[in-house]
């Protein structure tokens, strides 16, 4: 939700899909009682103590799902990687074009890669957003 510090809404990115959530973009806020998944936004790395905040909240009765990319994926800590669910973004306008039955790889090294088919990753459309709230 653009402009805002944090709202609630269901999952539709990640692996917990349709899961009522916790968005965090750059303030924690009171969480409601119901909610068990806890979304910090890639936006919240830049907060004073956005990492340290982040640390409190795992291994707790939470799940967490991190927002990164290449830029930031340095401030991950070994616990962030060990028990919060990472989604990692890549800025990249072209998988978009290509047909379902094609495939995307992410390369390392020469015999280590990613792949995954176009249609096995989840589509989310602005629509999809519509019943997050404040």
């Amino acid at each position: 939700m653009q402009g805002k510090s944090n709202w609630q809404g269901k999952e539709i990115e990640g692996r917990f899909h349709s899961m009522p959530t916790y968005f965090i973009r750059n303030k924690v806020g009171e969480i409601p009682f119901f909610i068990y998944h806890l979304y910090f936004t890639i936006e919240f790395f830049d907060t004073p103590k956005g990492i340290e905040e982040i640390e409190t909240y795992l291994g707790q009765q939470y799940v967490v799902s991190i927002e990164i990319n290449k830029e930031k994926y340095h401030l991950l800590t070994p616990n962030m990687k060990v028990w919060a669910h990472i989604i990692y973004r890549i800025d990249d306008a072209f998988p978009h074009d290509l047909k379902e039955t094609d495939s995307i790889f992410i390369d390392k090294e020469k015999y280590n890669v990613l792949c995954f088919t176009k249609y096995q990753a989840y589509k989310v459309n602005p629509i999809d957003y519509s019943n997050d709230i404040v």
